[in-house]
Order: structure tokens, then sequence, then C-alpha cells
């Protein structure tokens, strides 16, 4: 167990140790959530768009497209795009 102090504007220190052992980097963002009693729980959000990338990278690699080909297919879906919404017919 570890005792933190609430210092000026809310302000709280994790441990070193508990910042090593779960890689907690400053900015890092967490959910308070009220337990009731006086007791709250911690847990670092993660962020939709993280989950996303996360999903895109392990599809990518599991269909073995390379970054190189996914830039190329969006460089030419960008042009048809363009093609099809800009140029006058």
């Amino acid at each position: 167990m570890a005792i933190v102090q609430m210092r000026g504007k809310g302000t709280i220190t994790f441990p070193a140790k508990l910042r090593n052992k779960y890689k907690l980097q400053e900015g890092e963002v967490f959910t308070i959530i009220d337990l009731g009693g006086g007791s709250f729980l911690l847990k670092p959000k993660v962020l939709e768009v993280d989950k996303f990338a996360s999903r895109i990278a392990k599809r990518l690699k599991e269909e073995n497209v390379s970054l190189d080909d996914l830039l190329q297919t969006l460089d030419e879906e960008r042009k048809t795009y363009y093609q099809e919404n800009y140029v006058k017919k």
C-alpha cells in the first residue's frame, strides 16, 4: 500500500514504484470512479482512437498489408474522391 498527499489544485503524485510498474507517463489520463464512503478507483483511460489504431494495426498485420501498401491505396482513393467530387464534367 502506498500513501499519497493531495497538494495545491488537487495534484496527487503517484509513487515512483507504481509509475514504473505500470509504465505511467506524464500527461496520462485517468478515469476516477467514486465508490462511495470516501473510496475512489483510478484507472487509466484508454482513448477510443488508441483502441481503433490497435485494431487497425492488428488487422493490417493479419492481412499482410504494409504501410507502403496502405499509403498507396489511400493516395489512390484520395485522387478518385477528388475526381468524383471536385472535377467538373
